[in-house]
């Protein structure tokens, strides 16, 4: 029982230090060439993320044209 709550506290305390500082995070990944490429590449793999980040930059049917 006392293990158990002892792993939720560590899981716990991992995570809220990660969100906390996830742009420094997001800084250390991103440093890292091979590890930036695997990142952009995985993103721009799945079609629901590549699609709404197309729609977002050219401003397709959300009512956002800038012209």
């Amino acid at each position: 029982m006392l293990r158990t709550i002892v792993k939720i506290t560590m899981i716990g305390t991992v995570v809220y230090f990660g969100y906390h500082c996830r742009y420094r995070l997001m800084n250390l990944v991103l440093a890292n060439s091979f590890l930036r490429k695997l990142l952009v590449s995985g993103t721009f793999g799945s079609r629901a993320v590549r699609e709404k980040m197309l729609q977002g930059l050219f401003g397709e049917g959300n009512g956002t044209n800038y012209s």
